[in-house]
This record gives C-alpha cells, sequence and structure tokens, in this order.
C-alpha cells in the first residue's frame, strides 16, 4: 500500500488535473508552441562531410546537422531543433513544403553543400535476418530476395527491396552468407521524395528508423561492448522495438501501443481530463506507475513492457543462439516519467537505461541536450538519421541496383581513365622521342657547322672535286701497297700457321677463277656498271707427316687454323692421299684457298 506521502501527491496530481485552470500541454495542436533547438552556426572553415537529418514527427519537425572536423572522419552533432507544425496541418497538407522550405533554409543558413537524408517509418518497412549459401557476390541478391519472400509476404512492385551484408558465418563446418534483407514501402518513399523536391531540395538517401539507430551504435554511441540490445522507441500512439547486435538490425517491430495507452484507462475512468493532450506531462507527475486510483496505468505499463519483453526474448532464442539481451533502451514520450523508469527497473533489474546516444559529445561541444521529452522523441532519430552514409547505411534511394550501376559505371570509368592516361603517355613518349631527335639533328648540325667554321677556304664544287681526286689517288697507292707485299704477307701468315709435323712441297699462287666457275660481282656505285672481279687464290701442296691414327685430325685442325686467319677466305682440300713410307705412314694433300 502507498504511504502518505504518495496519497498526498496523488491528490495533488488529481486536483491539478480536475482544476479550472491545467497547464498549457507542450503537444496540444491548438495551443502554438515556440520552437526549440541548440547549437551554433555553421562554419564552412572547420567543419565537413556535413549531413542534416530530418524526421517527421507527430506534431512537430527535428531537425539535426552533424559534420566532421576532419575530412572522411567521424561526424559530430552541431546542433538540432524542433518545429511544431502549422495548425492543423500534416505532411500530407498542401502548404507543408513552403513550412518545409522555410525551416530548412533558416536551420542550414543557404549552405549548399550538405547532403540531406530522412526516414521513413518502421510500420514501412519489413525485415528479416537471413543465413545464404555461400555463393558469388552477383548472386546474393536474387538469392536474398527468394529467401525472404520464403519469409514474408511482399510484392516487389510495391515495395522496394534491398539487403545488407554482415559478414561470413560458419554453420556446421560450412561457410555461409549472413544478410539483413528487407523492404519498404514504394508509396512512403515516394511521398517523402516529393515533399522535398517541392520543397526545393534533393534528397541524398531515404533510410528507415532501425537503420538510424543502428548508426548511433556503429558510431560507438552508445558504446554496447558488442553485446545484443533492444532499443524502444515510446510515442504517442505507437511503440518501436529494435533488437540490434553485431549483425546489425536483427528484428524491427511496431506495435499500437505508446503511450498514450498508459494513461488512456484513467482518461476513460475520469481520473484525468480528457482534454489535457499533453501525455509527457501527466506522466511526469507520477512517481509510481500503480498509485491508489492509478492500478489501470499499471496494468497498461506492464502490458506493454510484456510485449517488450517478450520481443527481447524471441530476438534471443531466434537469432542469437540464446545470448540474453544485454540492455533495454528506452526514449520516447516516458523520458521524463520517474513512475514508468522506476517501472522499467522493477521489471528488468539492471537492464534498462535511458537512451541517449552522444550526449556527452554534444555537451562537449556546447549543443545542449533536449530535455523535453517530445523534442527528444524526434531529435534522436534524426541525430542517427544525420549520420547516415552509403557505405554503412541501407538508402532505399540507392540500392543494390544502384550499387551495381554505379560499380559497372566505376569500372567503365576505370578503363576509360587508363585507356587515357595511356594514350597520354604515348603521345607523350612521341613527343619526347621528337624532341630528342630533334635534339641529335641540331647537335649534328651544330657540330658539322663548327667544323666547317675551322676552314678557312670555303667549301665549293673545285674545292669537293681536288679533295674527292686526292683520296682517290691515295686509295690506289693503298691499293697497289697491297697488291705488292700481299706474297709477303702470305707466306709469313703460312709459315706462322704450318706446324712442325707438316711440310709444304709446293706454293703457286696468281689470280684465278672462283672453284665453282663463278665470278664475285661488285657495284662501284648508283649508275655504275657491273664488273667481274677475279678472285685471287693460292695453290698449296703439303706433306703430314704424324701417326697413322692422327693424319686426318692434323691435316683438319690445320686447314681449320689457316681459315680462322682474316688473311685467307674459303679454302677446300681437293685431294689427299695416305702412303706407306719406311719410316711411317704419310698423308699428301693439295689445298685451294683465296686470298682475301
Amino acid at each position: 500500500m502507498a504511504d502518505s506521502n504518495d496519497l498526498s501527491s496523488t491528490e495533488k496530481l488529481l486536483d491539478s488535473i480536475r482544476g479550472d485552470t491545467p497547464p498549457s500541454p507542450a503537444g496540444d495542436a491548438s495551443v502554438p508552441q515556440p520552437e526549440s533547438g541548440s547549437g551554433s552556426p555553421i562554419k564552412d572553415s572547420s567543419i565537413y562531410n556535413l549531413c542534416l537529418g530530418v524526421h517527421f514527427g507527430g506534431n512537430r519537425l527535428s531537425l539535426v546537422l552533424a559534420g566532421g572536423a576532419k575530412r572522411g572522419g567521424p561526424r559530430d552533432i552541431i546542433k538540432w531543433q524542433t518545429l511544431p507544425y502549422p495548425e492543423n496541418s500534416d505532411i500530407k497538407d498542401e502548404q507543408f513544403p513552403a513550412f518545409l522550405k522555410s525551416s530548412l533554409s533558416s536551420f542550414l543558413e543557404n549552405k549548399k553543400k550538405v547532403s540531406i537524408w530522412a526516414a521513413i517509418e518502421t510500420k514501412d518497412v519489413k525485415l528479416r535476418q537471413l543465413v545464404l549459401p555461400n555463393m558469388p557476390d552477383a548472386k546474393m541478391a536474387n538469392a536474398a530476395m527468394w529467401a525472404l519472400k520464403k519469409e514474408i509476404d511482399f510484392d516487389p512492385v510495391d515495395e522496394i527491396f534491398d539487403y545488407e551484408f554482415i559478414s561470413d558465418v560458419h554453420v556446421n563446418g560450412v561457410k555461409k552468407k549472413n544478410v539483413v534483407a528487407f523492404t519498404g514501402a514504394k508509396t512512403a518513399v515516394k511521398e517523402i521524395q516529393q515533399l522535398f523536391k517541392s520543397a526545393g531540395y534533393s534528397l541524398t538517401g531515404i533510410t528507415a528508423t532501425p537503420f538510424a539507430l543502428q548508426n548511433c551504435l556503429l558510431a560507438g554511441q552508445p558504446d554496447t561492448g558488442g553485446k545484443p540490445v533492444v532499443v524502444v522507441n515510446i510515442r504517442r500512439y505507437r511503440s518501436e522495438i529494435f533488437c540490434l547486435a553485431n549483425q546489425g538490425v536483427i528484428v524491427a517491430r511496431s506495435i499500437k501501443t505508446g503511450s498514450f495507452s498508459l494513461v488512456e484507462a484513467s482518461m476513460e475512468s475520469g481520473m484525468i481530463d480528457k482534454n489535457i493532450t499533453d501525455i509527457p506531462w501527466i506522466l511526469s507527475a507520477r512517481n509510481r506507475m500503480d498509485d491508489p486510483g492509478f492500478e489501470e496505468m499499471g496494468g497498461a505499463a506492464n502490458r506493454l513492457v510484456g510485449k517488450i519483453q517478450r520481443t527481447g526474448e524471441y530476438c534471443s532464442n531466434t537469432y542469437l543462439d540464446n545470448e540474453p539481451i544485454a540492455k533495454y533502451y528506452f526514449f520516447g514520450e516516458t523520458d521524463t516519467s520517474p513512475g514508468f523508469t522506476t517501472f522499467l527497473e522493477e521489471m528488468m533489474p539492471d537492464r534498462t537505461i535511458l537512451f541517449s546516444p552522444h550526449q556527452d559529445n554534444m555537451a562537449a561541444a556546447g549543443v545542449t541536450v533536449p530535455a523535453d521529452a517530445q523534442d527528444r522523441n524526434g531529435i534522436i532519430p534524426a541525430l542517427g538519421i544525420a549520420l547516415s552514409d552509403n557505405t554503412v547505411t541501407p538508402n532505399f534511394l540507392y540500392t543494390h541496383k544502384e550499387k551495381a550501376i554505379a560499380a559497372k559505371n566505376k569500372k567503365i570509368n576505370m578503363g576509360v581513365i587508363a585507356a587515357g592516361i595511356a594514350g597520354l603517355l604515348i603521345c607523350v613518349g612521341v613527343w619526347v622521342w621528337f624532341n630528342q631527335m630533334e635534339n641529335d639533328i641540331t647537335a649534328k648540325r651544330t657540330q658539322v657547322e663548327t667544323q666547317l667554321a675551322r676552314y678557312e677556304i670555303a667549301v665549293t664544287r673545285d674545292v669537293l672535286n681536288k679533295k674527292i681526286a686526292q683520296a682517290q689517288k691515295r686509295s690506289q697507292i693503298i691499293r697497289q701497297y697491297i697488291k705488292d707485299y700481299t706474297p709477303l704477307a702470305v707466306i709469313g701468315e703460312l709459315c706462322s700457321l704450318t706446324p712442325e709435323n707438316i711440310a709444304l712441297v709446293s706454293l703457286d699462287a696468281g689470280l684465278t677463277e672462283d672453284k665453282a666457275g663463278q665470278t664475285k660481282l661488285t657495284t662501284r656505285g648508283k649508275g655504275k656498271k657491273i664488273e667481274a672481279v677475279k678472285a685471287r687464290h693460292l695453290r698449296l701442296q703439303g706433306v703430314v707427316t704424324e701417326e697413322f691414327t692422327a693424319l686426318e685430325s692434323t691435316l683438319t685442325g690445320y686447314v681449320i687454323a689457316l681459315g680462322d686467319s682474316p688473311l685467307f677466305g674459303e679454302i677446300s682440300v681437293e685431294d689427299k692421299e695416305v702412303e706407306q713410307k719406311e719410316e711411317g705412314s704419310i698423308l699428301k694433300f693439295t689445298a685451294d684457298m683465296e686470298i682475301r
């Protein structure tokens, strides 16, 4: 039973609710609410990779801008803002694009180089974790689609299919592929895309709320230590339950039980005025969910938490090999309710915690953390959306089909670039070659001009003819010397090459025809007559005195030695005969040699 202090606080709450002047509800559409936000102006010189996350809540627009201190580095929260929708308006209203345009323009300060991401609701997403056989990447999309159709019913015409490869796994020693396959309603995607187009902005990507929250965990906000966790977003009329682990998003579930369900029974019983629409304010006044008179609120909370627990157990038993859920993170319209927080701790001791990603980083950067429950309910999803990137975040505008086309185009572009570079290198090489040739010709011309400059006498036709005549005369003298001293050179060469065991009997030299009766022809220049030149030959007779077995080899070695001489050309042994003498065997031979 509750103590007197609890009863006193209950009476005070009832008096406040039933009073004539209840507090102005933050979520009442009839009461205009001032926009809330935190952050500083964008500095072009210090912030890179800007990304805007846009979240459409039930009655307000939430914007979060994230950026990195260096190119390619992690993103931090720069600023956030929530803006209530125009009175009696929603995203389907004709005037909403104008509201969105003015909100984005003011928030972005007219900065153009910003990636803009949005998200569809969880109810428009169908998701399953699948284990596929090991296969090439090109076949994985088709296999994932058919595996997903076996699990859930979806229409490829009305829904956008995509998948996310998680990792390779081994099942009973067999390598397989672990993927998360999912679909998104085309109508929801096109609705958001058309909304931004009407507002004059183009979207970089459209993801879903579970993938946005996955971005926070991938950034280490919060650090789960690699353990599976459940993130719960308690909205006004719905609650979204996400089971997240190293395998990615395992389960994404949307149930028709929200913060309104906690106070609905009390409103119907008259304990709470039905005209008050600020549900977070009502819940924040409760220190316990089971105070006397509010037992229905405690029962509704018990049913809501029971569904959350069963979802976590199903996720653990089905997909995590019975690994327990480490933590249950909560955010939404119950954030400022001490009664609900106490109830969670009683139901799941040491496993419940308020979901506050990037809270420390935001405080360090001078960005105020949203204190209002409704602000947090929109800012946290927008924060996750602002951390989106095509490399890690599923994008319904950039699915596996677009990625395959982009990869193919990249290969084509790389091929074109490679061909262009190769062509450029060839052109450069040809240019260098021609340039080198030009330099060589220039150098030769300079050398010739330098040599010509040494002569005082001008080079004329008569001078050239005189020089040619002198050269011919010197050539004739040289040929005469060769003719006169060739016999002496021949005899000297024979003497030096003839060994002691070979005796020369006779030597006959003269101008004779070639052995085959042919003559060597030479050309005396273009347009000159072809003359027949007789080759000079030397006829040699000798005797080899050696052991019988070495006669032939000795003669052969002698002929080879003569052939190696630069003075003799072709050598042929015309006749050879072995004779027996008293002293031993001898080999008589006759050889014909060409004198060069």
